[in-house]
């Protein structure tokens, strides 16, 4: 059942368009002509449209009884037709063709629509986890590695996902680096990693890169390649292990893992909130905001070019630009992020 799902996943996905342009074009020949049969002809639409259609198609008809000024219409119909049906016919056969044989050249098309995404650069295990989470979230990412059967996984899980080395320009370019608001290197390579941020942060001076480091003596280098923020999971992982045998219960709030899958979906989510023009956010104070949203803690928030304020006074009213560190449980923040979106 899944193969033949993915035998079939290309319907649903944006078509070329080229091939919208051409079918748009065809029905406005087919409109204009069952419009002009039957003002000219005094013919009922279904019958203007028959004769409309057997006109463009070429496939022939008998007497209809066409008046002189007919007669010249379907002259114009045959010639701006006959070319639009086989200008049509022959983009959606490259397109379908396309769509079905070469799944690369469908991954750069989506990458290609993307704004303010996310590109993960390595699937391995942490890459797998965070695009999944990513897309959890309902945000777009694409994903980047060097190996296919990776990449084959990647589409299979249901994310963007390009075949190609990520310390190369063109790889990044076809990933929409130009666009995107973050960048992931989390290959199992520190070296790797660096070379990645360095090309990344030369194609895009702007663009938010996250590292991985396997090694701490790779953080700093990390951070010199351009890295604004670098994970070290043996670090984080050996601090959620200590903080599982000395604080066992504040452990589970922070980290959670009573399921089988590892996963406690009560646990406690970070995130941040920007106080963006138009969101009905400024001019709030917190004290406001955290009556209607009382499963949320706010614990930080920070206006350009101003130190952080760590938990906020209720009083303390929010200005455009103003970046708020919420936490909470997922279904929580879900509600604030709906009502903000409201």
């Amino acid at each position: 059942m899944r193969t033949f799902i993915e035998r079939i996943e290309w319907l649903t996905k944006p078509w070329d368009p080229a091939v919208v342009r051409s079918l748009m074009v065809l029905a406005f020949v087919l409109v204009l002509g069952t419009a002009g049969y039957t003002w000219i002809e005094g013919w009922s639409p279904w019958k203007s449209l028959f004769f409309t259609l057997v006109t463009v198609t070429t496939v022939g008809y008998g007497d209809y009884g066409l008046s002189p000024d007919g007669e010249r219409f379907t002259a114009l119909v045959m010639v701006g037709g006959i070319g639009t049906v086989s200008f049509a016919i022959s983009q959606l056969l490259t397109s379908t063709v396309a769509r079905t044989l070469h799944p690369e050249k469908r991954m750069l098309q989506r990458a290609k629509q993307l704004r303010d995404h996310h590109i993960v650069c390595g699937y391995g295990r942490m890459g797998q986890r965070v695009a999944q989470r990513l897309r959890d979230q309902g945000a777009a990412c694409v994903v980047i590695d060097d190996d296919e059967e990776k990449i084959d996984q990647a589409r299979a899980d249901g994310h963007i996902a390009i075949a190609g080395d990520a310390t190369e320009d063109q790889t990044l370019a076809h990933a929409g680096i130009e666009h995107a608001s973050t960048l992931a290197a989390i290959s199992s390579s520190d070296a790797i990693n660096a070379l990645i941020c360095l090309t990344a942060n030369a194609v895009a001076p702007d663009l938010t890169l996250i590292a991985r480091a396997e090694q701490s003596g790779s953080i700093c280098k990390l951070h010199r390649a351009g890295a604004q923020r670098v994970i070290s999971p043996s670090a984080s992982g050996a601090d959620g292990v200590a903080q599982h045998m000395l604080n066992p219960e504040a452990a589970r709030v922070v980290f959670g893992c009573d399921s089988d899958t590892g996963i406690n979906e009560n646990a406690l989510a970070f995130s941040e909130i920007v106080v963006a023009p138009g969101s009905g956010l400024a001019g709030t104070d917190v004290r406001t905001l955290g009556e209607r949203h009382p499963d949320v803690v706010f614990v930080a928030t920070a206006a350009p070019g101003e130190a952080m304020i760590m938990r906020p006074a209720g009083s303390h009213v929010l200005r455009e630009g103003e970046v708020i560190v919420v936490a909470g449980a997922e279904e929580g923040l879900r509600v604030l992020y709906g009502r903000r979106a409201a």
